[in-house]
């Protein structure tokens, strides 16, 4: 899955665009998602589906499956904002937080809608290189490359011991899932030390440099003013 969105966001149809402009409109719409109402927010949240299945073209099916992922941690937080206990052990549900809980609800799907329009339409090496011209301060951007490489890797090893595993007939013992994570949290430790080891040899001792590859096109205009003009609507109507 992670490696699926990597791939996309080297091949959508608003790649042309600067990243630096996705990056603002995504962030404009992430503080006002914070913000606003539910209803700019459930707004924010379509209107943002409408960029990514139909302008980046972006598969339903890709933005279906990231989208029930969240859906899904999202109900599993339902019990702790819903479900009271109290001393003699009597489960109720407390109304009087339905209608926070169901503004959280809007409020991380439009949360959730920003990130993800700047994952599937920015490749990752771009975000960085708009990070380095906003004078970001060089240690947080190193942190945010090894942590998106070892995303990878970790996605990668857990693959690989999960195969191996069932390929030996390994059972479903918890056991053999501790034996799994330790393995994994081993093998993560191995790769990090030859990313160390690497870097040392190539003799990189300072701070990275990310080359950034223009790929602008004047066509993005009008990607610029319809983003304006959705602002401005959004403003004018939450």
């Amino acid at each position: 899955m992670i490696r699926q969105l990597d791939t996309v966001a080297y091949d959508n149809r608003l790649r042309t665009i600067r990243p630096e402009q996705k990056m603002i409109f995504a962030i404009l719409l992430l503080i006002m998602a914070m913000i606003g109402s539910w209803k700019m927010q459930v707004m924010i949240t379509i209107w943002l589906a409408v960029w990514i299945i139909g302008y980046a073209r972006v598969s339903w099916k890709v933005y279906a499956k990231a989208l029930g992922v969240v859906a899904l941690f999202l109900i599993m937080s339902l019990p702790a904002l819903l479900v009271s206990l109290d001393k003699s052990f009597h489960v109720s549900i407390d109304r009087s937080q339905i209608f926070t809980v169901m503004s959280l609800l809007s409020r991380s799907a439009a949360a959730w809608s920003c990130l993800f329009f700047l994952l599937v339409t920015t490749p990752f090496p771009e975000m960085l290189h708009v990070l380095k011209r906003m004078k970001v301060p060089s240690i947080i951007i190193e942190l945010l490359f090894f942590t998106y490489r070892f995303v990878f890797v970790f996605e990668k090893a857990a693959e690989e011991l999960y195969v191996a595993m069932k390929a030996r007939n390994g059972g479903n013992h918890w056991r053999h899932g501790g034996m799994l994570v330790f393995q994994l949290f081993q093998k993560i430790w191995h790769s990090y030390e030859a990313l160390r080891l690497a870097l040392w040899a190539r003799g990189v001792s300072d701070e990275m440099v990310y080359v950034h590859v223009g790929t602008y096109n004047e066509k993005s205009k009008r990607y610029l003013w319809e983003a304006a003009i959705g602002i401005s609507l959004l403003l004018w109507l939450g």
